[in-house]
């Protein structure tokens, strides 16, 4: 089964760079991404045996990441734990996902939610496959 929907509807141009993510439970990493983060996903593709073998997700202030299993073959099946930073354009933005990251048992806080000294509100978690995802308000120098 194919799935696939239309980009959200934003100022922002299309995304040109895109991390790619292999995740052991693709179930578990478009939970984490759609409900914990606040990605939308935009397309998912599966294979045969029902397996997310290539999917993408959008982040509303821009960009996005695209994800596999790594439990395939092929370079989704090579990928290690990736760090992502999420730029988030509000920091009730990031206060919201801090609170659901509180709910979520497939993350690991790393660095609890707070203000650094150049400016960004943020935290760190690591999800179940190692992957390490920043979100905060600083968008780089």
């Amino acid at each position: 089964m194919n799935e696939h929907s239309s980009h959200p509807t934003t100022d922002s141009p299309a995304p040109t760079v895109w991390p790619s993510i292999g995740f052991t439970d693709v179930d578990a990493g478009i939970d984490l991404l759609a409900r914990t983060l606040g990605f939308t996903v935009t397309a998912r593709y599966q294979g045969e045996n029902g397996t997310t073998e290539h999917a993408e997700a959008r982040w509303p202030d821009g960009g996005g990441v695209m994800f596999g299993s790594r439990g395939t073959p092929g370079a989704w099946g090579a990928l290690g734990p990736q760090g992502v930073y999420i730029v988030a354009a509000e920091s009730a933005t990031v206060d919201g996902a801090w609170a659901r990251v509180q709910e979520s048992s497939w993350a690991e806080v790393l660095e609890p939610l707070t203000d650094t000294d150049y400016g960004s509100h943020q935290f760190t978690i690591r999800d179940g496959d190692g992957n390490l995802w920043t979100m905060g308000t600083y968008r780089g120098a």
